[in-house]
């Protein structure tokens, strides 16, 4: 009884230290998961980058690109940006979805509108590269994204003159042309889009109105209700306040501001500062050529002016 007794104790350290290694051993296990699961996590927002970085397109972006008219030197030569810039994280895509407004600002003739004309395929580039929404507006298959733009030219008032006699309700449902097409049918959908955007315009009161009849402002007016019945997936504005009073001007910003407010871009040409703080980033036309710069960057240094 006394040997099997002592021969316990002599056993008893070697299962201590066994139980002590043990313990000493669960503490690194339970240090490796965390490890493990860092690690995993690491991967993941690598695929999300990638994944991030292979779905990126920017709204606008422009490599050495020259405009102008053909047989005449260039108004505005190298010009490269992308709107808005991938930021390489995993919230490129949201940010790109937050940022969707580029404003077109510098002084008269320093080729702003030419870029517009020529980002809807109404002028050619002269050089480099131009894309609006993926695609070059040189290539072929640039005709079937011309069909998403919705473009609101300045329309002086005295032009309206040589218009068709239509009414205002008229002149909108061709914005549907596009969702449509000349021989389609005129469906409960395009007339509900219709009367959407006049509501929207402001312009149920002249809906059956002559578009010849009206001011400039009611007839800018119409033009961007035509837009908005389009549904298009981006808007180009060339100088939505020209020729307006300032209560048309009013009017026209916080429609403006409204469109703003959707997830559709807008791209315009303006001078106007209450529209300017609206957009994003600015491309400003200096001295022959253009540059992107943060919108309060811009305000901040003509503030300084």
């Amino acid at each position: 009884m006394l040997r099997t007794i002592s021969r316990a104790l002599c056993r008893a350290p070697s299962r201590v230290t066994d139980g002590l290694q043990q313990l000493n051993r669960a503490p690194s296990r339970m240090t490796d998961e965390p490890q493990r699961q860092i690690s995993t996590q690491t991967q993941v927002q690598v695929q999300m980058q990638e994944q991030c970085a292979q779905d990126y397109q920017p709204i606008l972006s422009a490599k050495d690109l020259s405009i102008g008219y053909r047989y005449a030197l260039p108004i505005v030569s190298g010009i490269s940006f992308d709107f808005p810039a991938y930021l390489p994280d995993c919230e490129a895509l949201d940010y790109k979805k937050r940022k969707n407004i580029l404003g077109f600002v510098g002084p008269n003739g320093a080729g702003k509108t030419t870029l517009l004309k020529t980002c809807i395929g109404l002028l050619s580039s002269l050089h480099g590269e131009l894309c609006l929404l993926g695609t070059d507006t040189k290539s072929s298959t640039f005709a079937e994204t011309r069909k998403k733009l919705a473009y609101i030219p300045q329309n002086k008032p005295e032009g309206n003159s040589g218009q068709l006699r239509i009414s205002v309700r008229e002149a909108v449902s061709f914005g549907r042309l596009g969702k449509c097409g000349l021989a389609g049918r005129f469906g409960p959908e395009d007339r509900c889009a219709v009367e959407a955007a006049i509501a929207r315009c402001g312009l149920e009161s002249l809906a059956n109105m002559a578009v010849q009849d009206l001011s400039g402002g009611q007839f800018q007016r119409v033009s961007i209700a035509r837009a908005i019945a389009a549904e298009p997936a981006v808007y180009l504005f060339d100088e939505p306040g020209s020729y307006l009073d300032q209560e048309g001007q009013m009017a026209m910003q916080s429609l403006i501001r409204s469109l703003s407010e959707s997830d559709t871009p807008l791209i315009l040409v303006t001078h106007d500062r209450e529209l300017i703080e609206l957009c994003d980033e600015v491309l400003f036309f200096e001295k022959g050529t253009a540059r992107l710069l943060e919108t309060s960057a811009f305000l901040a240094t003509i503030d300084e002016i």
